[in-house]
C-alpha cells in the first residue's frame, strides 16, 4: 500500500488522533524550503499540545537550524549542549504554550552525527512513553538512518508530494524499508484526485491512516427513524470504575451495575476463565479471522466517544469504543468499526465508507485488533439481534459474529493486545457481565 497524502491546511486537524498512541515521531523535509517543513512541524506540535497532550519539539537540523524562527522563546543552548556538554534538558527547553516545550539546536562544536546517533534518545523515548507524552523530532532526511531511537511514525513534509520509491531521498526510503510507519505525506495543496477505472476508485492507503472527528452523512441520518437510531451502539467506554458508573447513569438514566438482560435459554456460556483470570487465546491457526478494523475517531472524553458512535449510522459494521492508555494523560477512547480478515480488506471497507460519505476522506486508521471479549452465544440471528439491542440499551456496544457451528457470537470491543482486553473485562464484570478474551474470528453477519 502507498501512503496517503494530506494537504497542509488539514493536517493539524488530523495530527492529535493520528499520533495519539505514538510516543516518538519524526517530521522530515522532502523538497521545498526547509522553513516550509519547519512550519509543518510547529503546526503538528501545537495541534497535539492543544488537544491536552504534552509535547517536546526538538530541532535536529544541526547544520542549518530551522525551527528557531517559529519559537516564541528559545534558550541560547540546545540539544547539542545537553547531549555533548552535559547541560540539563530542563535548562535548554522552553515552554511555548501550555503542554508544548521546544529545544533548539544549540551550540556548534559537536559532530551532528554523534548527537543524532546518541543512545540517550532511547532513554528519552522510554520516559515519554511512560508519561503518555509525545517526543516530536524535526530531522533532515539524510540523518534519519542515524537515529538510534525506534520511531513510532514518520511524517514527510513535501510541498510537491513524495514517492517513497523515487530514490530522491534515500534516507527516508531506508527508514521506511526498515519498518518505520510512514503515516502521512504533508503537501502544499490537496493530493491529486483519485483516478477511476472500470468503476473502481483508486485511493492511496496505508496500514495506518490519519484520524479526526468524521461526520455521518446528514441524508443518511434523516433516512433512519428514531427507533433505528436508538439501536445504534452506545459504546462500551473503558475508563476507571467510577467513570463507568457515571457513564452508564448518563447513557441509561438508571442503575449502572444492573446485569444485562439476555434470555437464559438462548445464551451459550462464553469460554471459561483460567485460574489466572482471563482466558488467554492463541492466535495461531485461527480460522475465519476478523483481525482488522478501522478507527474513525478518538476522544479524550468518554461521553464524546459515546455521542459520536451513537450518531453514526453503523450499517452493521460492528462499532465499539476501545481504550488506549497514554500514561498520565489517562485514557483515550477509539471509535472503531469494521470486521475485516486483512488490512487490504479493511482498506477496501474504508474506501467504501468514503464513497458513501459515512467517513470523510482522508479520515480513518486501519488497526490490527485480533482480540475481543465474548459475552455469550445465541442460537439464531434473530436472537442475536434481540440480545445486542438489549445490551446496547444498557450502554454495552456488543456486535455479532457468526460462528462456524451456526451460532452467533456476542462480542464486545476490538483490542490490539490483551492489556486492552483486561481493562474492558474488569469493567464489564463490574456491570454484571462476564466475558472471555477470544480471537475475533468468524463470519460477518
Amino acid at each position: 500500500m502507498t501512503p496517503r497524502e494530506v494537504a497542509r491546511v488539514h493536517f493539524p486537524n488530523l495530527a492529535p488522533t493520528l499520533l495519539a498512541d505514538r510516543s516518538v515521531v519524526a517530521v522530515t523535509p522532502a523538497g521545498g524550503e526547509p522553513a516550509w517543513a519547519g512550519g509543518v512541524a510547529w503546526e503538528t506540535a501545537r495541534a497535539v499540545a492543544r488537544s491536552g497532550r504534552r509535547v517536546l519539539l526538538v530541532d535536529l537540523s544541526l547544520e542549518q537550524p530551522v525551527l528557531r524562527d517559529g519559537a516564541t522563546d528559545a534558550a541560547p543552548q540546545g540539544i547539542v549542549d545537553a547531549f555533548a556538554f552535559g547541560v540539563a534538558l530542563n535548562a535548554v527547553a522552553r515552554e511555548q504554550e501550555p503542554n508544548l516545550h521546544f529545544i533548539g539546536t544549540g551550540s556548534a562544536g559537536a559532530q551532528p552525527a554523534d548527537i543524532v546517533a546518541s543512545e540517550r534518545w532511547q532513554r528519552l523515548a522510554r520516559g515519554f512513553a511512560s508519561e503518555g507524552a509525545l517526543l516530536l523530532l524535526f530531522v533532515p532526511a539524510a540523518a534519519l538512518p542515524l537515529l538510534t531511537v525506534d520511531l513510532a511514525a514518520l511524517v514527510v513534509a513535501a510541498p510537491e508530494g513524495f514517492a517513497v520509491d523515487g530514490g530522491t531521498f534515500p534516507g527516508i526510503s531506508a527508514r521506511v524499508e526498515s519498518g518505520t510507519p510512514l503515516v502521512a505525506i504533508v503537501r502544499e495543496g490537496p493530493p491529486p484526485a483519485p483516478q477511476r477505472s472500470s468503476g473502481t476508485v483508486r485511493t492511496s492507503g496505508t496500514t495506518r491512516r490519519s484520524v479526526s472527528v468524521a461526520q455521518a452523512m446528514a441524508a443518511r441520518r434523516r433516512a433512519h427513524s428514531r427507533a433505528s437510531r436508538t439501536g445504534v451502539a452506545i459504546a462500551l467506554v473503558v475508563v476507571a470504575l467510577a467513570g463507568l458508573a457515571a457513564l452508564l447513569r448518563w447513557s441509561l438514566g438508571g442503575t449502572p451495575g444492573a446485569p444485562v438482560v439476555v434470555s437464559r435459554d438462548t445464551v451459550v456460556a462464553a469460554q471459561p476463565r483460567s485460574a489466572g483470570g482471563l482466558y488467554r487465546p492463541s492466535l495461531a491457526g485461527s480460522r475465519d479471522s476478523l483481525f482488522y478494523s478501522i478507527q474513525i475517531a478518538a476522544f479524550n472524553a468518554p461521553d464524546r466517544a459515546v455521542a459520536y458512535l451513537r450518531d453514526l449510522d453503523e450499517d452493521g459494521l460492528g462499532g465499539t469504543v476501545t481504550p488506549v492508555a497514554l500514561g498520565q494523560q489517562g485514557w483515550w477512547h477509539r471509535v472503531v468499526v469494521g470486521l475485516a480478515p486483512s488490512a487490504t480488506g479493511a482498506d477496501s471497507l474504508l474506501r467504501d465508507l468514503w464513497r458513501r460519505g459515512s467517513v470523510r476522506r482522508p479520515n480513518g486508521t486501519i488497526l490490527r485488533t485480533p482480540f475481543a471479549l465474548e459475552i455469550g452465544r445465541v442460537s439464531s440471528p434473530e436472537e442475536a439481534r434481540d440480545s445486542v439491542t438489549a445490551l446496547r440499551r444498557r450502554g454495552i456496544a456488543a456486535y455479532i459474529v457468526a460462528a462456524a457451528d451456526g451460532t452467533a457470537r456476542l462480542l464486545v470491543g476490538a483490542f490490539e493486545d490483551e492489556d486492552q482486553g483486561r481493562a474492558a473485562d474488569s469493567l464489564l464484570r463490574a456491570a454484571g457481565v462476564a466475558g472471555a478474551l477470544v480471537p475475533r474470528a468468524g463470519r460477518r453477519p
